[in-house]
């Protein structure tokens, strides 16, 4: 017999799975993170699908970042380069290809703080980090 999930656990299910398909389409289209998207999966599947959550983390490319953000609030040296710069090259050419001012100043507030979180986020100790 299976238990019966309440809506609270489907709608997590759900934001999992559409987290986890937005990262896979990432591994293909240039330009969609997939890192991001699987540590957003990661963070459903580990309250509703443990055995997907273990799946993600076994990942031979993705799994050791997910793992350590998700488990110890940490990034690498090198995912914190990477992460930052795409976020002020994406928020560039954001900023180059909007006219109105607002949104400009949006999406350059939006990347400057994101950078920033990225920034200030602990690395893992340098023998084991990921890079």
């Amino acid at each position: 017999m299976t238990k019966s999930r309440s809506l609270k656990e489907i709608l997590i299910a759900v934001a999992g799975w559409l987290m986890f398909g937005l990262g896979w389409a990432g591994v293909f289209l240039p330009g969609l993170p997939t890192t991001i998207f699987w540590i957003l999966a990661a963070l459903a599947f580990l309250r509703v699908n443990r055995r997907m959550y273990e799946r993600l983390i076994a990942h031979p490319r993705f799994g050791a970042a997910i793992r350590l953000f998700v488990e110890e609030r940490k990034i690498s040296r090198r995912g914190k380069i990477i992460s930052i710069s795409a976020m002020l090259l994406g928020a560039s050419m954001g900023v180059l290809a909007v006219p109105q001012l607002w949104v400009k100043l949006l999406v350059a507030v939006a990347a400057l703080g994101g950078s920033a979180w990225v920034a200030v986020l602990p690395s893992p100790p340098r023998q084991a980090r990921l890079d």
